[in-house]
């Protein structure tokens, strides 16, 4: 990623790789933070894109009006983006007259970047697709596996002066071995989760809103009819269900009140999906433990009812790619920017149904 940088202002743009000699088919413009783009294209891009010109726009402290100025001038043909790329206008994509065909999206959700007004107008947009789904799924199990050993109880009890055998009953630690799970939810996630709990022999039952009965078939799961039947009784529910005009607070005080006193409800999907005040209190009332990578504000306010449930434990939405994997993810993404520059679909293109379910 080396090369003299060109522009004005406080904006650094830059050649990623030696120019081309013919005109090149394709400029891409990567725009990404310095600290993401040492994290998903650490060997730079040298000769990495055929036939393609590759700028690198920092975007550090950039201003929306530097943004539009850097796409004005550089006039991509596509874009990689990430976390920290500013909102595309879709006046610089190609199907509102601008130069911009192809939306390379490294990670996730693309709604901080392309308007679903850009997706549904035909802008060709790719992400991560479902390769993120298995990182999730270990961390859902991880998150099971420490509610169900009872895992934030355990400085206190190391705290002790001196404790006997007999006296760590108070832990009530569980097994997940023959443990009956709940998911809600039937996306990627789930289908990752599935082959990790195999081994556990746990029996699943599974409810996701809009999921056509056929799609449970080919698994070892059995289906629910709606939602407070997947909930009710439950002793350990893993929710990863996507968040949508449908299931936005679906989880409230009668399906978390339905659940088996003391169970475990694990959240790796969406914040929004849950009721949060219904959550605290009846995780109060009923001795709920509680596992969440995700909530609805993030992190919690110090007022969030969540701060009250006893024994929470709460990982800082780490459940996607860990940090060994975003160079895996920046690899992928160059693969479709090859694939674009011969006229291939990209992997993982981005439609309106996944625009709408993710957040």
């Amino acid at each position: 990623m080396s090369g003299s940088a060109v522009g004005s202002g406080n904006v650094e743009i830059r050649p990623a790789a030696p120019r081309v000699k013919a005109a090149p088919a394709v400029k891409v413009l990567v725009a990404l933070n310095r600290i993401q783009l040492r994290q998903f294209f650490p060997d730079g891009f040298d000769g990495v894109v055929e036939n393609a010109a590759v700028q690198v726009c920092v975007t550090d402290g950039i201003s929306v009006s530097e943004w539009n100025e850097v796409l004005s001038r550089e006039t991509p043909t596509a874009l990689v983006s990430g976390w920290s790329t500013p909102a595309l206008e879709p006046r610089h994509t190609a199907p509102n007259g601008g130069p911009i065909r192809y939306v390379c999206h490294l990670t996730g959700s693309v709604r901080p970047v392309v308007s679903r007004s850009c997706v549904a107008s035909g802008l060709l947009v790719s992400n991560w697709g479902a390769d993120a789904a298995p990182r999730v799924a270990e961390h859902a199990l991880l998150l099971a596996l420490a509610a169900l050993r009872n895992l934030p109880a355990w400085a206190d009890f190391l705290a002790r002066p001196s404790f006997t055998h007999d006296e760590k009953d108070c832990l009530e630690t569980r097994t997940l071995f023959h443990h009956p799970v709940a998911l809600h939810g039937f996306g990627a996630v789930a289908r990752a989760l599935l082959p990790l709990l195999a081994p556990f022999g746990c029996p699943v039952k599974v409810f996701s809103e809009g999921v056509p009965a056929e799609i449970f078939q080919p698994f070892d799961v059995t289906p629910q009819r709606s939602l407070i039947e997947l909930y009710r009784g439950a002793r350990l529910l893993i929710c990863c269900e996507a968040l949508t005009a449908r299931t936005a607070q679906s989880v409230g005080r009668e399906e978390l009140g339905s659940l088996a006193p003391g169970a475990v409800f694990v959240n790796v999907g969406r914040g929004a999906v849950v009721n949060e005040v219904a959550l605290a209190e009846v995780a109060r009332a009923r001795g709920l433990r509680v596992a969440l990578d995700v909530t609805a504000e993030e992190p919690p306010a110090p007022g969030s009812p969540l701060w009250e449930i006893s024994g929470l434990l709460l990982s800082p939405h780490i459940a996607g790619p860990t940090l060994d994997q975003y160079a895996s993810h920046g690899r992928t993404a160059l693969k479709n920017l090859n694939a674009f520059v011969r006229g291939h679909p990209p992997a993982n293109l981005v439609d309106l149904e996944k625009y709408d379910r993710a957040t």
